[in-house]
């Protein structure tokens, strides 16, 4: 490989992995915009529980997607009795 294309690889690493840093305050605001969003009003006992739910799905997330065939999917011809 020629010295440009293993700096520009190395750039574009570096770029995306700053690009995917997000601050505690830009988290915040990424919540109460979706919170808003839902309805909810600033200040009120409801804003702040979907303040905590919306922190509490980030941290846990979505489990894993299963890339595989649907559960009891065995493919076209199969059948459990001969």
């Amino acid at each position: 490989m020629s010295r440009d294309l293993v700096r520009a690889v190395l750039l574009l690493a570096a770029l995306f992995s700053v690009a995917a840093c997000v601050s505690p305050e830009e988290l915040r605001q990424q919540d109460e915009a979706a919170c808003l969003s839902y309805g909810f009003q600033r200040g009120t006992p409801d804003f702040a529980a979907c303040l905590q739910r919306e922190s509490l799905a980030r941290r846990y997330g979505e489990p894993e997607p299963w890339y595989g065939p649907p559960f009891g999917w065995y493919g076209p011809g199969w059948h459990p009795m001969p």
